[in-house]
Parts: structure tokens; sequence; C-alpha cells
């Protein structure tokens, strides 16, 4: 019997604001993952990591709103499945990776279950391995916070240490200490400035294709009281407004905001600009290619134990530019826990 060649699938996780985003841009200009298929899950309303990813290259990617790990394992199966069947009849060009990038509270134990439920996916695509994002100075806090940090850990092949450049060597030490504690024979590789080649990412996933992947049991509880929102920024605002305002949120919730991230027209800019703004951290910003178009410009805002819509309407009335523009909106997302 002729054995066929299956889709490699690479499941991208890490809790929110580890960097995933970033380096999936960048490993799509590579050659070792050119011809990409990707899938992009995100929690709330409004995505932005599916158009940044975009801006980034031309890989074809597949918006899927909520947490992937919520979802029936049908959902995932259906979709690789058509995926699969509009490749081989021509419908979309022929992809030779299958990159799934999981919101940052998702739990990878199902999605991994999930590819092996389904007779024709199984057979058509194999998990090349999981790839976990943990954040080196905040990483070690949050896997004692949030379940879900954790069981990214227990089951990943490949550990990504981000924020090497800002992390001191104690942060460093912890972080590798923490990981080894729950997954000590997982690889772990560093990444600064957001940078982390594509072919060791790669390599590294060859090299561990017959290592055994034991499925822990999925997370009994996501992270409780965790809420969205989405604060739309249609018209042009000043950059040094934004920088002000994101500083006084941040000082104000502090950790209670996991994450916080913006696309947004700023004035005197030539292309869009990316902001992400986390605890302890410089508040740090992207400019986009020259003639991209953004689209819904605004930020994502996912907070806990304070509801995320509060934190969007605190941070839009520190604008001018925002109150005086009838069409910003706030669109509250759905609340776990």
């Amino acid at each position: 019997m002729v054995q066929r060649a299956r889709i490699p699938v690479l499941l991208l996780t890490g809790f929110l604001g580890s960097g995933k985003t970033s380096l999936l841009s960048k490993w799509l200009r590579a050659p070792e993952f050119s011809g990409s298929m990707v899938i992009v899950n995100e929690l709330g309303e409004v995505g932005l990591d599916d158009r940044l990813v975009q801006f980034s290259s031309e890989a074809p990617v597949l918006l899927e709103n909520g947490c992937a790990c919520c979802e029936a394992a049908e959902d995932l199966n259906a979709t690789l499945e058509r995926l699969f069947w509009a490749r081989l009849h021509r419908q979309i060009p022929k992809f030779e990776w299958m990159l799934i990038e999981t919101t940052g509270l998702a739990d990878p134990a199902p999605i991994v279950a999930a590819i092996g439920t389904n007779d024709l996916v199984a057979e058509r695509y194999s998990l090349a391995g999981v790839v976990t994002t943990f954040d080196a100075k905040r990483g070690p806090e949050q896997l004692v916070q949030h379940p879900e940090c954790r069981s990214q850990i227990l089951l990943a092949d490949v550990v990504i240490l981000t924020k090497a450049d800002i992390a001191d060597p104690t942060e460093m030490s912890a972080a590798r200490a923490a990981i080894a504690s729950l997954r000590p024979d997982a690889l772990i590789l560093e990444s600064a400035n957001g940078n982390l080649p594509a072919a060791l990412v790669a390599q590294a996933l060859r090299e561990r294709e017959s290592v055994d992947r034991d499925i822990p049991s999925p997370v009994a509880d996501h992270s409780p009281d965790v809420t969205t929102a989405f604060a739309a920024m249609p018209a042009p605002v000043a950059m040094d407004d934004i920088v002000s305002s994101l500083g006084t949120i941040m000082q104000r919730y502090g950790k209670r905001v996991l994450r916080l991230k913006g696309l947004i027209d700023a004035i005197g800019e030539a292309a869009p600009v990316v902001i992400q703004a986390a605890p302890g951290e410089e508040i740090q910003r992207q400019s986009l290619a020259a003639g991209v178009t953004a689209g819904k410009t605004g930020f994502t805002i996912i907070a806990q134990y304070v509801p995320a819509e509060l934190i969007a309407r605190d941070l839009l009335s520190m604008l001018p530019q925002a109150q005086s523009n009838e069409a910003t909106s706030i669109f509250p997302a759905r609340a776990r826990g």
C-alpha cells in the first residue's frame, strides 16, 4: 500500500501576551513555513491577530472566533476536512503546512486530541508538534495563576522563552526552572526582540518526531472572571495621547489587564501602528508596511476580576479624539469562567 504524505500541523500556543503572533508573522516569511495555511483563534468579537498575520505575510488566514478548546472537536475536524478537500480540488492554493495559533486562554489538550478523532483528518494530517511561547518575565507567575498556562507547558514539545532581551538573568533562570518542573523533556529555545529563526523551530520539531506525547486531561476550569471588550477607534489619534493614556490604564489596573493590544491610525504616521501594553513593561509599538489598510481599528482588552468594558471606557475617556467621534464604540465580548 502506498503511504500517503500527510500535512504537518504545528499547534502554536502560549498565554496572553507571550508573543505568539509576532513569531508566527515572521515564520510565515521564512522558506521553512512558506506555503502554509493558518488558522488564528481569537477570543472576542473583533480580532486583531489575524490581520496582523496577514499584514506580515501572504499566507491565507482563517479566523476562528472564540476559544478553540471550548468548541466541539467536530468543529476543528470539520474545518480541517473542508480545507483538505478544497486543497485537493484546487479551490485554494496547495498548502504544505497547517499552522494553528490558539488564543492565549486555550487549553491545547482537547485540540490535540481532536486531530486524532476523525478518520479523514487522522489519515491526511499529522501533528508535527506543540510549540508553546512562555514569557520570561511573567510566565512563572502566570503558571501559578492560570490553569491554561500550565496545560500549555505540559503539552509542549518545544517551549520558546520569549522576551529574553528584557528579562534579567534571575528571571531567565526562574522561567527555565518553572518550565522544567512541569515538562523536563521539553526543548527550550530563547527569543529576543520577538525573533527566532523558523529553521530552528522546524529542526526542533523534526528531532522530536519520535517522542511519545502524553495528552493531559483538559483543565477542569478556565481562569475565572475573564471578560473581553473591543474599543473601536475609527478616527486618527495622537501617538502621545495613546501612550500617556495606556500608561495611566496600566498603572490603574495593573495585573488585572491580561492583554491590551491595539491597531490604530496614528496622526502623522504613514501606516497603521500596532501597540501593546503589559503590566510592568514598556509600551511597545510597531508600524506596519506603508500602504496597508488597517480596516477596523481600536484596542482589544482582556481583563480578569474587573470588567474589560470598564477599562475600555476608561481608556476612551482619556482620548480627546475618541470623545469627539460619535462612531467610537465598545463591543463587550463573552465572559468566561
